[in-house]
């Protein structure tokens, strides 16, 4: 039988939603035995799907996810909702399964439905309550209940169906009889008011903060584990085998006890100081700062200084904005202390050429010693001294460092 394609790949709406949904419904399967294996994927047979066996006993769940700010509920009529339904049920008709379980999860209210032209038409007479409510405590029998749903669930199946080359089952769903229908919704969890993906997030690194598994020190790597579990997920969105798409509870264990065992290093916080520097007064490039103390540098070697300023520029473009204004940020502060020693010494007269020379080694060498440092405990974008020479020259030319008293960026 051939039912619609509902996957909707990595363009969908809410598709971080759930893969962080996945994770959270593997570590809670996870944590429940430690017998059980669990398998889950995202974007099989629904939004997400997890399947668990724990000695004999078989459970699958499949999941819509519904992350939503623009709207402050879903009633049953809501398409989102219908949508959802409509899957639930070919899932369950095309899979037959015993352990197969479906589960409604939005960061959404529960709202009322409204009387409507179309309701009428399909002479259903809405409960006093919402009907979402009704389902969610299975009070099927009360203020006809059950022959709403059934009403608008089979006409929203013709719909969905009416310009397919087949009619999915809808044969079977209209000869249902109400003990199948309430079997199939009792099979429904509904979670509304749930955590959208910001809060989902905090909860899952708390809980991987807090996790069962092993006894190893995963203090502060608790984003890195969830980052390579959100990897997992996309690096197998694209698998044409639905079943390669799955995670495992090893793969998460595995990935636990990998990053507990890696030495990661966080990424410097001084990038704030970087954007906070006041603009230089200074407006000088390179060549007119070392022209000004050194009146007989070789304008051939300022040339070349133009063309690794150019270069680095480039360079320091790539990299991530927060890791480069920390980079720049640590180069310059230990620049600007080796400069305050040199210009001590300095008598304002103009010097040889190869002082000058002096001088930039000296302030190249402070900052290596620096930013070896400094990488003990972070993490920089770049490594190669070249990048390092030349982003001391960018700092001469873009106003921020000089040789002389006009260079002081805070006058």
């Amino acid at each position: 039988m051939s039912t619609i394609k509902r996957e909707v790949g990595e363009q969908g709406k809410g598709f971080r939603l759930q893969r962080l949904r996945a994770i959270k419904l593997l570590l809670d399967k996870m944590k429940q035995s430690d017998n059980v294996a669990v398998y889950a994927g995202t974007e099989y047979i629904d939004d997400v799907y997890i399947k668990s066996i724990d000695r004999q006993q078989v459970q699958e769940i499949a999941e819509g996810d519904k992350d939503y700010h623009s709207k402050k509920s879903f009633s049953f009529m809501s398409e989102e909702v219908k949508n959802s339904l409509i899957s639930f049920l070919d899932c369950w008709l095309q899979y037959k399964s015993d352990g197969l379980y479906f589960c409604f999860y939005t960061n959404v209210k529960v709202g009322k439905e409204r009387n409507s032209e179309y309701l009428k038409g399909l002479g259903v007479t809405l409960p006093k309550s919402p009907i979402i409510e009704l389902l969610m405590n299975k009070k099927y029998d009360e203020s006809n209940l059950l022959p709403t749903v059934k009403k608008v669930l089979i006409d929203e199946y013709k719909k969905q169906y009416e310009d397919k080359e087949n009619d999915g089952f809808l044969s079977i769903i209209e000869k249902m009889s109400d003990e199948l229908w309430k079997e199939f919704l009792d099979r429904i969890d509904w979670k509304f008011e749930q955590e959208d993906d910001k809060q989902l997030e905090e909860l899952l690194l708390e809980e991987i903060r807090n996790q069962p598994f092993y006894r190893v020190d995963i203090q502060g790597k608790e984003s890195f584990i969830l980052a390579r579990l959100l990897d997992e997920f996309e690096k197998r969105q694209n698998v044409k085998d639905h079943l390669g798409r799955l995670i495992s509870d090893a793969h998460v264990k595995t990935i636990f006890l990998e990053v507990a065992a890696y030495q990661y290093k966080q990424s410097d916080p001084v990038f704030e100081l970087w954007e906070k520097l006041e603009p230089p007064s200074d407006k000088r490039n390179l060549a007119e700062k070392f022209i000004s103390v050194s009146n007989t540098y070789n304008k051939r070697k300022l040339g070349t200084y133009a063309r690794k300023i150019g270069a680095v520029k480039l360079e320091l473009a790539k990299a991530d904005y927060k890791d480069r204004a920390a980079y720049q940020y640590r180069i310059f502060e230990a620049c600007e202390g080796k400069l305050f020693e040199i210009l001590d010494s300095y008598d304002g007269k103009d010097v040889s050429p190869s002082v000058i020379d002096k001088w930039m080694e000296e302030l190249f060498e402070c900052a290596k010693i620096h930013l070896a440092d400094k990488s003990q405990d972070y993490t920089y974008p770049f490594k190669n001294l070249d990048t390092l020479r030349n982003t001391i020259l960018e700092l001469f030319d873009s106003c921020f460092l000089s040789f002389d008293e006009m260079g002081d960026m805070n006058e």
